[in-house]
């Protein structure tokens, strides 16, 4: 027997309700399982230190996942953590963000390294996300891809802990926000088992 392959609309895709985690990548969709301890740290602690610069400046909205950000009808993701610039707040609904994001964040697990890495690079590249953050807990680094005119993904800024403790990311779609890697990996751990 074979199996005919289902492509998804973002259509289908609500029929699925709240309660799933999931996304479609090209018409496909995957769930996604719920994140781990570590994960979270580090999400969290993104989530103090961008929305600290974000409420200071008043330069946007910054928002956790599960938040759906529909790029086309067949590409809906949750990204970990999006920023919309205030002057493009109409891309954002109830529902979720219609649009490509300014700025998106991916923290890498292991069940998702590969999509996160490669496959929604690929994504953001070619829907035009200004700027993407590849967050990997277990390397504690921080890699800022910025677009550039020809819609491609160069390293705007990296950062990994190291032993001095001094490393730093800057961003440009938040002009003048500076990570210190030492608060967002603060009491960071790989959880056992």
């Amino acid at each position: 027997m074979s199996t005919v392959a289902v492509t998804w609309t973002y259509e289908k895709y609500l029929t699925l309700g709240d309660e799933t985690r999931s996304e479609i990548i090209e018409g496909d969709l995957s769930m996604t399982p719920t994140p781990g301890f570590s994960h979270q740290h580090v999400t969290a602690g993104l989530l103090l230190i961008l929305g600290h610069y974000i409420e200071k400046t008043g330069v946007g909205f910054i928002v956790t996942a599960p938040t759906d950000v529909i790029l086309s009808d067949y590409n809906v993701v949750q990204p970990d953590l999006l920023f919309v610039a205030k002057n493009r707040r109409g891309i954002i609904k109830e529902r979720g963000v219609f649009g490509p994001p300014d700025l998106v964040v991916e923290i890498i697990s292991p069940s998702s390294h590969y999509r996160d890495v490669h496959v929604k690079t690929s994504l953001y590249e070619r829907f035009g996300v200004a700027e993407f953050w590849i967050v990997n807990p277990f390397m504690k680094s921080i890699e800022v891809l910025l677009l550039s005119a020809e819609r491609c993904y160069a390293l705007f800024s990296d950062g990994c802990l190291m032993a001095d403790g001094k490393e730093k990311v800057v961003s440009s779609v938040l002009a003048g926000l500076t990570v210190d890697l030492t608060e967002v990996f603060t009491e960071s751990f790989i959880a056992e088992g």
